[in-house]
């Protein structure tokens, strides 16, 4: 009828959810999509070609708005830690781009530590305001600049790159660092610095019945309002979740570094690792998953850790909950760690496969597959 409404069909809302992020055309072909379907949609200009430093679209609307960038400015910890660090990278007269400006306020630091040129790089609606806010303090030599950060060139290559494309989980803004990437290795000049320098990835295993049940899979092994959910634990442990929280230092048992970054050589193909991890219990507890955290090597001298024995930042802290282990004292328990794209969504996700007391690690293990992005 000529007044129905018009919406999503089926097939339309999982072409919809499968391209959240850009995939190739082979992805989608293999993922159910008719090529001609494909072809239609970039011919009427539905589809276009994009980079993979493209972000998500739901991250690219959350972060063109105003709540994110609040959340990140009253993050003193954090904002302050950068703060202070340009000051002690950037030189007067410096040229200086931030890649994925945001608010601006990096770009502004920049500005105000002497720099003679910063060119602020930002892809989302964000821009205007970064612009409005660098004019309104006279920072007339802040540029704000829309569009991906990637296809940016300045007229000569400049001092200083930086940005803060840190997820909550180091790893997951992995496409931003990716634009980050390849300006640095198209603008910067040789000897130019960039910021942050380097960044660990640590995992802390955690014994905390409160998280085990809150967040974790004890919520089911115990009724709630009388009846029993149990029958829902496997489902939740088939298909696991990143929960955001803010942890107690002494819940954590034992830290160790899971992965490394020298932001000044790496790709983005450095977000994509495998490396084995051991945390070891002195004295006899419980196992109930993971804490993921960083640190953050921003400038010499200067440093940002966010685990639960700093000072809570924006990032709070990753729990990711696995099937609880008892652990008798001086006993270990032994992590794989895989950072991946998944073939299905396209988006990355951290496969752990971890191996109690008397256990050896292997693919026999179930590999419990977490989304990040």
């Amino acid at each position: 009828m000529e007044d129905d409404n018009i919406g999503l069909s089926n097939v339309a809302r999982q072409l919809f959810s499968a391209l959240r992020v850009a995939r190739t055309p082979e992805d989608l072909v293999a993922s159910g999509f008719p090529p001609q379907l494909l072809k239609d949609l970039l011919a009427t200009g539905f589809l276009e070609p994009q980079r993979e430093t493209e972000a998500p679209l739901d991250l690219q609307e959350a972060f063109g708005g105003l709540k994110a960038h609040r959340g990140m400015l009253v993050d003193t910890a954090r904002t302050e830690a950068f703060r202070r660090a340009i000051g002690e990278v950037v030189q007067d007269g410096n040229t200086v781009i931030d890649v994925g400006t945001g608010s601006g306020v990096l770009a502004m630091f920049a500005a105000q530590a002497g720099a003679a040129e910063v060119y602020g790089l930002e892809m989302t609606a964000m821009a205007d305001r970064a612009a409005e806010v660098a004019a309104a303090n006279g920072l007339d030599n802040v540029q704000i600049v829309r569009g991906d950060a990637a296809s940016f060139t300045p007229d000569a290559p400049v001092d200083v790159v930086l940005g803060e494309f840190i997820g909550l989980a180091l790893l997951d803004e992995w496409r931003h660092f990716a634009a980050f990437a390849e300006v640095r290795d198209n603008a910067l000049r040789p000897g130019g610095q960039v910021l942050p320098r380097a960044a660990k990835l640590l995992f802390s295993a955690v014994d905390s019945r409160r998280l085990y049940v809150d967040r974790g899979y004890g919520f089911w092994e115990t009724p709630a309002y009388g009846l029993d959910f149990s029958a829902l634990r496997q489902a939740d442990i088939d298909w696991p979740l990143r929960y955001v929280v803010t942890a107690d230092e002494k819940d954590v048992v034992d830290t160790a570094e899971v992965h490394n970054l020298d932001y000044l050589t790496a790709t983005s193909e450095d977000s994509f690792f495998s490396s084995e991890v051991r945390l070891r219990y002195p004295v006899a507890g419980s196992f109930h998953g993971v804490l993921v955290h960083f640190e953050l090597d921003l400038a010499p001298g200067i440093t940002l850790g966010t685990g639960p024995a700093h000072r809570e930042t924006c990032w709070h802290h990753s729990y990711l909950p696995l099937p609880m282990l008892q652990m008798p004292a001086n006993s270990e328990v032994c992590i794989e760690a895989t950072s991946f794209l998944d073939t299905g969504s396209g988006t990355l996700c951290l496969g752990l496969r971890v191996a109690g007391p008397g256990e050896t690690l292997s693919n026999d293990l179930p590999q419990h597959i977490f989304p990040l992005e």
